[in-house]
């Protein structure tokens, strides 16, 4: 398993990410969208993983890991 990003790195990568998928101005879109608007995670949690078992999460990080380089 490899060492959990420092805070820097892992804003970088993610900003990195956002703006290969979404390009800047998508990118500064989903920034501002996101400052402003309120966000409940546990809903968003508790909407996107339900259904899902222990097992069925544990079978998707596996082969996230596994897909890294």
């Amino acid at each position: 398993m490899s060492n959990p990003l420092t805070d820097d790195q892992l804003r970088h990568t993610a900003l990195t990410l956002l703006e290969k998928e979404l390009g800047p101005v998508e990118t500064l879109r989903f920034l501002a969208m996101v400052r402003r608007e309120p966000f409940d995670y546990q809903a968003w949690r508790d909407d996107r993983f339900a259904g899902l078992t222990v097992e069925d999460l544990f079978r998707r990080m596996q082969a996230a890991e596994v897909a890294s380089p």
